[in-house]
């Protein structure tokens, strides 16, 4: 007994064993260093893993070790609050030559899709308490563990505190994903007050830039008619302090129960070294080393963003591809703008076709700057209030024709088509205009009244097209989108309709069958042009709409064997000016309107494009007027 006593003192569990096995192990401890080093030295059965998933569990340590060894228990360290794994635990094997072998076998293996690390579990430093028979730390395993304290205080992840939630936020992953764009997060916590919600909670990203980044972003942001206030949060000392220098108690307790729930999982958290669950020879420091390892490794991740950041600044991204264009085209044609790492074309995973988009990364972000800036520049959409502001006409959405002047030197057009080019952003950035363009659609599709439409058929002012335009028909399309303006919120009961389109500027030559005609010729028209390379084709989120209603009618007229048009009509009038059946017109003549209706919105949209300024010429009998042998469809 003395032998043991004089190698594995420190090892004694808490309040076991008599008064003079105790002294012996003091004796020992103050006067037998060497023994001491040969202890700490001695072969151990237990094992340290660190880096493991969340997914951990015991019984899926135990199962990965026992596979090849027995083993005699395995334990995984699980938060207290989540319930998952902290990312360590513990193995301890029958026989020590068992755990060597085990460690040389597993360290580096992947357990759950996850290397994890393995290496022996160091023993406890400690000293007998002579008043109470109990081991206790060292003092200077106090005075590391100290440290260890002050350092991590100052290195402790940033916190955020989100207040104001909606009641529609009731699980973390609710909160979690309006911050995943900006940066991997590592918890969120939501307080409770009783068996209620709190109304506020907490999240904590991995690197300050990443926080910094979301609470810029999510502060102000609307979530379900609540707009969320986002803040750093303080540690609970922090908080009392402020709170006795304060006179404003408000609504400070909501703070105070959250901030207290933190500091009660920092606590535990350092005494996890006296869980009885653990076994006899493990000691902090194997927990510590493992918050190091996942400090290194958050470091690790953060270089490689920097990396990623420097590579994003290098990469510009292209739209307007021809359907033809491959990688290696990609990248023949953009070396004349400096060495590149890569080109790529972004492919559809449903329908494995190229979507006309691709990637050109650089291998300095000077040339991707370069030639960003060259780029022809797009024709953007101006809001009506800005566009009112600068000219003082009506809003102009960007135009769907190819602009012929657009390149001169012809550096960024590729088989016909002018590129646009445009820098690229960051996988988190991404994702955050995805999910806004997710949600900008979300309130479109809830639109009834459609009126995203009610820009569709201007002419930019900056396009060719437009200066063919006479004086007289730039203000009476201008005035054509003011009325439509007008009667929208004049009256709350008005749509937009998917299928039915408004012609106006009609020739008073062009009959009901003339128009259904020239509606017809427009959806092969759009089609040809779209094959020329002379317009974009439809968008994917254009096509989408009312998609299910759309494909029922498709369907049907397929199914019947019509035509893509449902109808056409020439609004007519008598001599008295009153509206008349074009049928019994008799000596009345058009107003030089109609209206033309679809089965589908595609084809009405292909439409309203190809007519739009489209020239409807007179036929040379010499009965018309001069002003009305030639003019362009107002739709």
């Amino acid at each position: 007994m003395a032998g043991r006593d004089e190698t594995s003192h420190k090892n004694l569990p808490e309040g076991r064993g008599n008064s003079e096995e105790v002294e012996a192990a003091m004796d020992t401890a103050k006067n037998d260093t060497v023994k001491e080093e040969s202890a700490s030295n001695k072969p151990r059965r237990t094992l340290f893993v660190r880096s493991l998933p969340a997914s951990a569990t015991t019984e899926k340590l135990a199962e990965h070790f026992s596979q090849s060894y027995v083993i005699k228990h395995a334990l995984v360290v699980n938060d207290s609050e989540t319930k998952k794994s902290k990312g360590y635990g513990f193995v301890t094997f029958a026989d020590v030559d068992d755990a060597k072998a085990a460690l040389e076998e597993f360290n580096g293996s992947v357990f759950d899709d996850k290397k994890i690390k393995v290496d022996y579990a160091q023993p406890r430093h400690r000293t007998i308490d002579e008043n109470a028979g109990k081991s206790v730390p060292s003092s200077a395993a106090l005075e590391a563990k100290k440290q260890r304290e002050q350092e991590r205080a100052t290195t402790q992840p940033p916190k955020l505190i989100v207040r104001n939630l909606p009641w529609s936020i009731k699980e973390p992953d609710d909160l979690a994903v309006h911050f995943r764009s900006y940066g991997k997060i590592k918890h969120v916590n939501l307080p409770k007050k009783g068996n209620k919600l709190a109304g506020f909670g907490f999240v904590v990203l991995r690197g300050k830039k990443n926080a910094e980044k979301a609470l810029e972003a999510v502060n102000g942001k609307e979530v379900d008619g609540r707009t969320l206030a986002v803040d750093w949060a303080v540690d609970k000392a922090v908080w009392e302090n402020t709170q006795q220098d304060s006179q404003e108690q408000g609504n400070a307790e909501e703070e105070e129960s959250s901030d207290a729930e933190m500091a009660d999982d920092a606590e535990a958290e350092s005494n996890v070294e006296d869980d009885d669950d653990l076994p006899d020879d493990e000691d902090m420091d194997d927990i510590d080393q493992s918050d190091e390892d996942e400090d290194e490794e958050e470091e690790e991740e953060e270089e490689e963003e920097e990396k990623e950041d420097e590579r994003t600044a290098a990469t510009v991204f292209i739209r307007n591809l021809p359907f033809t264009c491959t990688d290696e085209t990609l990248y023949e044609h953009f070396t004349q703008f400096g060495p590149l790492r890569y080109a790529r074309i972004v492919v559809d995973p449903e329908t494995e076709r190229p979507r006309g988009t691709g990637f050109v990364c650089f291998w300095k972000a000077e040339d991707a700057a370069a030639c960003v800036r060259d780029a022809p520049k797009q024709q953007d959409t101006i809001a009506p209030e800005k566009e009112k502001a600068k000219k003082g006409s009506i809003a102009i959405k960007h135009s769907v024709l190819q602009n012929e002047n657009a390149d001169p030197t012809g550096r960024y057009t590729l088989d016909g088509r002018v590129l646009q080019v445009s820098r690229a952003v960051s996988k988190s950035r991404a994702t955050q205009l995805a999910e806004e363009g997710v949600s900008r659609r979300l309130v479109r599709d809830t639109d009834k009244r459609r009126l995203y439409l009610l820009s569709e058929g201007t002419i930019p002012s900056d396009s060719p097209l437009h200066k063919k335009l006479s004086p007289s028909e730039i203000k009476m399309r201008e005035d054509s989108f003011k009325q439509r303006q007008n009667f929208i919120k004049k009256n709350p009961t008005l749509h937009l309709s998917l299928t039915r389109l408004s012609v106006r500027n009609i020739p008073r030559h062009v009959t009901s069958k003339d128009l259904k005609q020239l509606a017809r010729q427009a959806v092969v028209g759009f089609a040809q042009d779209v094959s020329a390379g002379l317009r974009q084709p439809l968008s994917k989120d254009e096509l989408q709409r009312a998609s299910e209603e759309m494909k029922e009618a498709e369907q049907l007229r397929k199914k019947k064997g019509l035509g893509v048009v449902r109808q056409a009509k020439i609004v007519f009038e008598g001599r008295d000016g009153s509206k008349v059946e074009e049928k019994n017109s008799g000596a009345g003549r058009s107003r030089g309107y109609g209206f033309v209706e679809y089965f589908t919105h595609r084809h009405a949209l292909m439409a309203l494009r190809w007519l739009n300024c489209h020239a409807v010429e007179a036929p040379a009998t010499g009965s018309e007027d001069a002003k009305d042998k030639k003019k362009r469809l107002i739709v």
